[in-house]
């Protein structure tokens, strides 16, 4: 399956159910999709139409998981879930695909560089990933759909901890995006355990904490975007 889109949140839809159909076909039950931030996106309900019918969805916003789930009420194997990214319920290896459309882009939206993000973002970025790892299956993959190049993208999902590799893939003329593909038990390259040892002598010290308290704009931004 295929669509072409015009808008750039368009793209982004069409990029993570294209990538969808790439790592799994629709006809393996097994396939248990996990779509984190759901936000009002219409990529749940493409994804269902085109061959996926249990699908997790999560957001936030009790408000948007309310309004999603009655837009969606027809489509039996479709859940709602109200929750934090950064403290998920589900038991451990939980899924087989767990994907993400632009989420980490809207958390980072008020970074003033993609060079150097702020320790309270990487520390919530940082849940959200050991979150992630946690709740995928034995090689499972989390699946992250963005515009953001490799080189500020990877800086994020190269770490040991999170027991996966990495691969990306870019897509688009004009407007160019990028799949990532994080397999759950795998180690990281060469290349991206390099990169891990270097930012990790950059800052001489692992992330900070966890954060325990939500910045009230940025999860308004959250769960009003439309992607």
């Amino acid at each position: 399956m295929t669509i072409k889109g015009t808008e750039r949140g368009t793209l982004l839809t069409d990029a993570a159910v294209n990538a969808t159909v790439h790592i799994n076909s629709p006809g393996q039950a097994a396939a248990i999709q996990c779509h984190s931030c759901c936000g009002n996106s219409s990529m749940s309900g493409d994804m269902y139409h085109a061959g996926y019918r249990t699908i997790t969805n999560v957001d936030y916003s009790s408000v948007c998981i309310s309004a999603m789930k009655e837009r969606y009420s027809n489509c039996p194997g479709m859940t709602w879930h109200q929750m934090d990214v950064r403290q998920l319920s589900f038991p451990d290896a939980s899924f087989d695909v767990i994907l993400e459309k632009a989420t980490l882009d809207a958390i980072m939206v008020e970074e003033k560089t993609p060079w150097e993000v702020s320790p309270q973002t990487a520390s919530f970025i940082h849940q959200a990933l050991t979150e992630i790892s946690r709740c995928l299956k034995p090689g499972g993959r989390f699946v992250s759909v963005t515009f953001a190049q490799p080189f500020f993208r990877k800086r994020l999902y190269a770490r040991t901890e999170y027991s996966w590799s990495i691969s990306h893939h870019s897509y688009g003329e004009g407007f160019e995006y990028f799949m990532y593909v994080m397999t759950k038990g795998e180690e990281l390259s060469p290349e991206d355990a390099a990169l891990e040892k270097k930012l990790l002598e950059d800052t001489k010290s692992p992330p900070t904490g966890i954060t325990t308290t939500h910045n009230e704009d940025k999860e308004d931004f959250l769960s009003n975007i439309d992607l």
